[in-house]
């Protein structure tokens, strides 16, 4: 079997955040899939900066848009703090590797390249396919450019996120809206001469956080919590402390359980920037639609969900954390999220795969590929 600690090394010493190109790890995966007869096919496009992003398809055998299973992982990784002198070196500390996307998610990218370098392709018979996206941490980009081509129509997806091995066949969406409060300015001694978008911005909050609370009583049991949750993580307003602001601006991020109308939350909001506008003529406020990502959720009895529990002799379960699932289901997938290591390390320098984790991902990919396409 090919050595998937070394592979992973590899993966690491590349650097790919979503700020560069990432066609250094999709040319480092193609050099291995090459050496067993894989062909390739590239979707490249240019990100807002002028820099090129690649999404690789590599199939063993003969090209086809219609494929049984489809193993999927991201290459881009988060930014690392430049005090991080280790972050593209793979170190080991006891039984973990640690070092920056060792489990978000070249860990299971490593897991990929070893299973597919070792799989006796003579015993396969339905088409397999793997798919390297860009950009997937800066709002699954490069996936949706996949998803616009219709590159190719998988029946089964494994999407890869440190899940600790664990099957997760739902997962909440991911969506942010930035909501704008206007007023007019005037001198903090005179405030009646002018309109505080700071205090509009606060009403609407105040209706948000009810919101909210409504939507505890809209329950999916799979996920924890059980619930569409919503935050406001960033605010900003004001010019000065003696001046009556006349602009405020705050994301909204929501995250609705499976099966909810992503649409759900801006429709509240809008109701609510509707009342408070019919009680105050003065109050301004709208509200514009950044991402929307769905949920996703693949039935129990799932080929894919039963072979992936079998395998790796763990329960399905859910994630309240975005992937690319939902955007794979677009192309027809019954999709499941897998991987070794834990999203509790990840985007931080204590990030790590456990080496255990890893052996064992090789071996679940090898049997559920023999079992899924044979």
């Amino acid at each position: 079997m090919s050595d998937v600690v070394e592979i992973l090394r590899q993966l690491v010493s590349i650097s790919s955040v979503s700020g560069e190109s990432n066609r250094p790890i999709a040319a480092f995966a193609q050099s291995l899939l090459a050496q067993s007869g894989w062909s390739f096919e590239e979707h490249s496009y240019l990100d807002p900066a002028g820099t090129e992003k690649i999404n690789l398809i590599a199939w063993p055998g003969a090209k086809t848009k219609q494929v049984e299973l489809a193993l999927v992982c991201h290459t881009d990784t988060v930014p690392y703090s430049a005090d991080w002198a280790e972050a593209t070196t793979l170190t080991a500390h006891e039984e973990n590797l640690n070092g920056c996307g060792a489990c978000d998610v070249k860990g299971f990218l490593a897991c990929i390249l070893a299973a597919a370098t070792d799989i006796d392709l003579s015993r396969l018979s339905k088409p397999l396919v793997i798919v390297l996206t860009a950009d997937e941490e800066i709002g699954c980009v490069g996936v949706r450019h996949l998803v616009d081509r219709q590159a190719i129509h998988p029946r089964y997806a494994i999407v890869g996120e440190p899940t600790s091995l664990r099957p997760i066949r739902a997962g909440k969406g991911y969506c942010v809206a930035e909501i704008i409060a206007f007023g007019s300015e005037a001198h903090s001694a005179f405030p009646d001469k002018g309109v505080s978008a700071i205090y509009s911005a606060a009403k609407l909050i105040v209706e948000i956080e009810k919101i909210a609370d409504r939507l505890k009583d809209l329950r999916a049991e799979e996920f924890s919590p059980p619930f569409t949750t919503i935050n406001i993580g960033e605010i900003q307003g004001g010019l000065a402390k003696n001046i009556v602001p006349p602009l405020c601006k705050f994301l909204l991020e929501w995250r609705p359980i499976a099966g909810q109308d992503s649409y759900l939350v801006p429709n509240l909001v809008r109701e609510a920037i509707g009342k408070l506008s019919g009680a105050d003529p003065h109050f301004r406020c709208e509200l514009n639609v950044l991402r929307m990502q769905e949920g996703f959720s693949t039935a129990e009895d799932s080929l894919l969900v039963r072979a992936l529990q079998s395998a790796s002799e763990n329960f399905p379960g859910s994630a309240a954390f975005g992937t690319e699932a939902p955007w794979v289901g677009r192309m027809g997938a019954e999709a499941v999220v897998f991987g070794p290591g834990s999203m509790l390390s990840a985007h931080s320098p204590r990030e790590f795969v456990p080496r255990a984790e890893l052996v064992r991902c090789v071996d679940i990919l090898k049997t559920v590929i023999y079992d899924l396409c044979r």
